[in-house]
């Protein structure tokens, strides 16, 4: 019973225009409301002489109007028709319109109920978006006018009548804030629900990075005994035959290493199933602290950490996979600038995302790297596996970031991985996490 009564006074709170039909039946439920409310005070009224009787025809007529348009639009509604944003607009138009007839028929701007007016202002900031809503809250001003100006005083309220200078301006400061406040609400409301789908999205790609990781794990640790037992067995049938210096068996045994190589790449990769947990971080934290541990493994680069210093900048990471394919870019940018280069961390904000990039002085991106960014194997380095790009992309992807490469000014290559900012209503209580994930880095490859 409880749970019944509660869902046919639970708004869609949504600014999405696809949903104006659900807004719409949830406005006729409520016009239902208002109409028996409407009713139920005539009595009242005219016994404590609120209504008077030569007005009650008038006061019938126009709740019989709002219950008319309230049947078209239930009729309307049960036989398909969808609602657009003007249609609400026209039905919270007249809601207040016809409100506004029946409070000036009762003593106008100060007959107590005119506070109830008041409430439409939080309904179309909540229903209605844009421009409609302006309009909507304009419409509700003149009516607060119109009640201030032309309210018939019943016998009732002569004698308890504030001055008008006085009570026009409070209500329309009244309205305004229940008009801010319920917009800042819905706005807010609106964001999270795109956040919350985001991260649910976030979290199915991050599902499958585990599986992928997990899958190649098995298949490295089910390649590698059959791999060293052949490099094993054709260094013995050289030593045997003396075909040591053969250079197809040179080229076998060298292909053997080569593959065995990929397969320790793709083991110790960041997409290990464990590494993976998301965890809300502070990207100046956690770039700070991978700075501070790939100086002290390239002693001769010069790694630097810069911020714009705008605050805590809040993203939703694997912080120890983050960590390495962080890691994974600083250690491309020393090998193209060389072991003296110069490397730049930069972190800053833009809007709602934050921005991490790696930059160097180093003879730029390949060509071949651009063109064929997100595929594994792709490197122009001669002792390259052409992993380590492709599992920064593959992790970007899978948190909702967006990796870039580009050109630096005046010379050298930048990287740079665009993440959106939690909103500060999410944020959980793991902020400090940062600084350990990179140490667990630092102490896992240093």
């Amino acid at each position: 019973m409880f749970e019944t009564i509660r869902s046919f006074f639970d708004p869609p709170i949504t600014a999405d225009p696809e949903q104006s039909t659900a807004k719409l039946a949830w406005v006729v439920r409520l016009r239902w409301v208002a109409i028996g409310a409407q009713l139920l005070t005539i009595v009242p009224a005219l016994e404590y002489k609120l209504l008077e009787a030569d007005m009650l025809p008038l006061f019938v007529t126009v709740v019989a109007t709002l219950a008319t348009l309230n049947v078209g639009t239930w009729i309307g509604l049960r036989r398909g028709i969808r609602g657009t944003p003007a249609h609400l607009l026209v039905q919270l138009a007249a809601d207040i319109l016809g409100l506004s007839a029946l409070l000036i028929l009762t003593g106008g701007a100060w007959n107590p109920m005119v506070p109830i007016l008041l409430v439409h202002s939080v309904l179309g900031a909540l229903l209605l978006e844009g421009r409609l809503g302006l309009v909507f809250f304009g419409l509700l001003l003149v009516c607060l006018g119109l009640i201030q100006y032309n309210g018939r005083i019943p016998q009732g309220l002569v004698g308890a009548i504030v001055p008008k200078n006085i009570l026009f301006p409070a209500q329309i400061v009244v309205a305004l804030v229940f008009w801010i406040l319920t917009a800042w609400l819905s706005r807010t409301l609106d964001n999270l629900k795109s956040w919350f789908v985001d991260a649910q999205q976030r979290k199915t790609r991050i599902d499958r990075l585990r599986a992928v990781g997990a899958l190649a794990a098995g298949l490295s640790h089910e390649f590698a005994t059959p791999l060293n037992t052949a490099q094993l067995r054709l260094a013995r049938v050289g030593r045997q035959h003396g075909l040591e210096a053969d250079p197809d068996l040179r080229t076998a045994i060298e292909e053997l290493d080569r593959c065995g190589d990929i397969l320790r790449h793709m083991a110790g990769s960041q997409l290990q199933p464990d590494r993976l947990a998301l965890e809300v971080v502070d990207l100046d934290a956690i770039a700070r602290q991978v700075c501070q541990s790939v100086a002290s493994v390239h002693e001769g680069a010069t790694i630097r950490f810069l911020t714009d210093g705008r605050g805590p900048k809040r993203v939703l990471v694997p912080p120890v996979a983050f960590s390495q394919a962080l890691i994974n870019l600083v250690d491309n940018a020393v090998e193209s600038g060389g072991p003296e280069s110069e490397v730049e961390i930069v972190v800053q904000r833009t809007g709602m995302r934050a921005e991490l990039a790696v930059q160097d002085r180093g003879s730029g991106w390949p060509e071949v790297v651009r063109r064929h960014l997100g595929e594994p194997f792709v490197t122009t380095k001669p002792e390259g596996v052409g992993l380590g790009l492709y599992y920064v992309h593959s992790l970007s992807e899978a948190i909702g970031a967006e990796l870039t490469l580009g050109d630096r000014e005046f010379g050298g290559a930048v990287a740079r991985i665009s993440l959106p900012i939690v909103p500060v209503a999410t944020q959980g209580d793991a902020l400090g996490v940062s600084a350990t994930a990179a140490g667990e880095w630092s102490t896992q490859n240093g």
